[in-house]
């Protein structure tokens, strides 16, 4: 029997032409995932099962000049959520309420971070105490990943917030000596890899070191906590006596540059501080390093000193005081408009007169006095280690619009603006023999191998003779101890200092607010301490002499008493 061959229809090969596309689509798919995009889903793979983070290194201590912690490193933990492994609502619901049940928040929250992230992990809480992590760790919430942090603890509470600053969420100094020395104190991160089972939880033994952090050095500060207390204290007093807006109390040691105390108001405080207010941002500078001001009086005590070194005054040196200056026909008067009649240089200094800080002056000249200033190191920056600090400023003989007028105005302290830091550098190389120092506030490191590298004192200029210095000694102390009544005498300890009572400059001349401030030293023969006190904008019109200068002499009696220098003198009757 003969068979007819099958006629070929379009019914078999529509069929196989379907599957060799869809082969051909499949394997096209095979190509891309495992060929061409296979590098991106390898990466979202590990990003779902392994994770890297910061091991942020132990940051160093800042430790008093006696070795008493004022910031410490503590032991944290930062929390992750795996955001594939909250997919689940119930689940999430589950653990995100246990999650806020130990570190405290809202679940409904938490929840929320989570779900604006379809993958990786998520930080929802950083630095939460080392013992609450512990028994996170212990429950083992699905999905909940703990990492080591440092955070920074302050056994003082706010003591001394305005030099030793604060860190920021990254660990990193923000204000203060933490960011000035943020490099040293930081220490180098390490880096820390860990992996998840399919339901998010870390795998036990999944977890390993990639690079050790190296902890950062200790810094040891020359601030005494004791002085440091005394200061504040002080300070805070007398603003609140004054009805002031602010201002600073430094203690250092004339003889080395070494800030014992350094108190600066407003300022913030770690138990208060947050950051999201913009008041708050102004609290962060420190005044004592940051704020210019006219320092009135207490700048004829450099006026001397320059006139004695350069040998055109001496301390009997005589003049006759007629109450007003005429200086390129412009009348300058006494602060108290008196008349003083026949003054020595000593007189000028206890009276404080005007008119004898313009006789100096111009016996100087311009160029002789300026050299001076430079000297002093008026119009630069101090060296301190603290971040923001202003040069100062003062019109010089070579700028265009120079008038004698400006000697006469910058020789008792109007026409120069310093900050307080800057005078109080000044007025202690005046008194100290003659050495202009750098002022710091650290007196050394200990690195992390337990070496000790100390900060030696620098000096920067020698900017009168020693002898001269010897001489100023006893005119200052001839001010405080004048023979009568005098607010800045302390009670037990010779000393030596001069006041300031600045009107706050404004255009085209001064406002009636007004800076009151007191620079002195003790004991007169050796001195240990400088203090300068300066209060901002007294409402009750005080002068330096009487707001400031018994600060002075408190904070001379209660340190040099806490620094163990025997006492000079009884204490008088009636003060």
């Amino acid at each position: 029997m003969a068979f007819e061959p099958a006629q070929r229809t379009g019914r078999v090969w529509l069929p196989a032409a379907g599957f060799g596309l869809f082969g051909l689509l499949v394997l096209a798919r095979l190509v891309q995932l495992q060929v061409l995009d296979h590098p991106e889903f390898a990466a979202k793979a590990a990003s779902e099962m392994v994770a890297a983070d910061t091991l942020y290194a132990r940051r160093g201590a800042i430790l008093d000049r006696n070795g008493h912690p004022l910031a410490l490193t503590v032991d944290t933990w930062d929390v992750y959520v795996s955001a594939r492994a909250w997919r689940n609502e119930s689940a999430a619901v589950r653990a995100s309420e246990a999650l806020a049940k130990a570190i405290g928040g809202d679940a409904f929250t938490i929840r929320q971070r989570v779900r604006e992230h379809e993958s990786g992990d998520i930080l929802v809480a950083r630095d939460i105490p080392f013992e609450v992590g512990r028994e996170l760790e212990r429950q083992g919430i699905p999905g909940v990943t703990l990492l080591p942090n440092i955070g920074r603890a302050h056994p003082e509470g706010d003591l001394g917030a305005s030099v030793i600053g604060f860190i920021g969420a990254d660990n990193s100094g923000l204000a203060g000596i933490e960011a000035a020395l943020d490099s040293l104190l930081g220490g180098t991160p390490g880096r820390a890899i860990f992996e998840r089972d399919s339901a998010g939880r870390p795998i036990p033994l999944g977890r390993y070191v990639a690079r050790q952090p190296v902890p950062g050095a200790d810094v040891v500060l020359t601030i005494d906590r004791r002085l440091q207390e005394l200061a504040e204290r002080e300070l805070r007093n007398a603003i609140e006596e004054h009805r002031a807006t602010g201002g600073a109390l430094i203690i250092m040691d004339p003889n080395t540059g070494e800030i014992l105390a350094l108190a600066s108001e407003p300022s913030f405080r770690y138990s208060t501080l947050d950051l999201s207010r913009e008041d708050q941002l102004e609290l962060l500078r420190n005044r004592a390093v940051t704020d210019l001001y006219e320092p009135g009086s207490v700048m004829k005590v450099i006026t001397a000193a320059a006139a004695l070194d350069a040998g055109v005054v001496t301390p009997n040196t005589s003049y006759v005081d007629t109450g007003v200056a005429w200086v390129a026909g412009v009348p300058i008067r006494n602060w108290d408009y008196n008349v003083y009649g026949t003054q020595t240089m000593t007189g000028v200094l206890q009276h404080s007169i005007n008119t004898g800080a313009i006789f100096m002056a111009e016996r100087l000249g311009a160029e002789r006095f300026h050299q001076y200033l430079d000297a002093f190191g008026f119009g630069r920056r101090t060296g301190v280690e603290l971040q923001g600090e202003t040069p100062g400023i003062f019109r010089r003989p070579s700028d265009p619009d120079w008038s004698p007028v400006d000697l006469a105005t910058q020789s008792f302290g109007q026409a120069i603006s310093v900050t307080p830091l800057q005078m109080a550098v000044a007025f202690a190389a005046a008194i100290n023999g003659g050495r202009l120092l750098e002022p710091h506030v650290v007196r050394g490191y200990v690195l992390p191998d337990g070496t000790w590298r100390p900060v030696e004192p620098k000096v920067i200029d020698q900017a009168i003779s020693p002898q001269t210095s010897a001489t100023l000694r006893q005119m200052l102390g001839a001010v405080v101890d004048p023979g009568w009544y005098h607010p800045a005498n302390p009670r037990y300890y010779t000393a030596g200092g001069k006041s300031g009572t600045a009107n706050v400059p404004v255009v085209n001349g001064y406002n009636d607010r007004q800076i009151a401030s007191f620079v002195g030293f003790a004991p007169l023969q050796n001195p240990r301490i400088l203090v300068m006190v300066k209060l901002d904008d007294n409402a009750d019109l005080q002068t330096g002499t009487q707001a400031a200068g018994p600060v002075f002499a408190r904070v001379v009696d209660e340190a040099l008493r806490y620094l163990g220098v025997p006492p000079e003198k009884e204490p008088e009757g009636g003060r």
